[in-house]
């Protein structure tokens, strides 16, 4: 369903409603999500076919994963995130609630994106670096580790 916030209002007040707030701005995406959390909404994840999920990775409500983006074993990826087309969240990477990966980002093993951060297209976040919140890495960036 396409719609405006105040249709989905009247929406929830007659049904669950399951919804992905499919806005780009991280801030307002998660404000938005809040907002319908606290009016009854429920968010499911929307994964692309050719999108892989180890069974031992988590990923959390109202998330979006493009073609061939992957998630390794034991990552966890936060609610209400985006995960690009071949981009990849390596094995015990933590991607924060309302993060941006762009088309071919890759989160190394065991790193940390903070929430809201957003990832540019083929940019790198090297094993165990972490992105603080609300940072933006550019595009074809890297982010060493400690």
């Amino acid at each position: 369903m396409l719609g405006d916030v105040g249709m989905l209002k009247s929406m929830l007040s007659v049904e669950a409603v399951h919804i992905i707030v499919a806005i780009s701005d991280n801030g307002a995406r998660l404000r938005i999500a809040n907002s319908m959390r606290g009016l009854g909404g429920r968010f499911f994840t929307a994964m692309h076919p050719t999108a892989y999920v180890s069974a031992e990775a988590d990923v959390g409500d109202g998330s979006v994963l493009a073609a061939g983006a992957v998630v390794g074993p034991d990552a966890t990826v936060g609610s209400h995130c985006y995960i690009g087309p071949r981009a990849v969240v390596d094995r015990d990477a933590v991607v924060e609630a309302g993060v941006w990966v762009s088309a071919g980002a890759i989160v190394g093993p065991g790193a940390r994106v903070g929430v809201r951060a957003m990832l540019g297209q083929n940019s790198s976040v090297e094993r165990r670096a972490v992105v603080e919140e609300d940072a933006e890495v550019a595009a074809l960036r890297f982010v060493e580790g400690a």
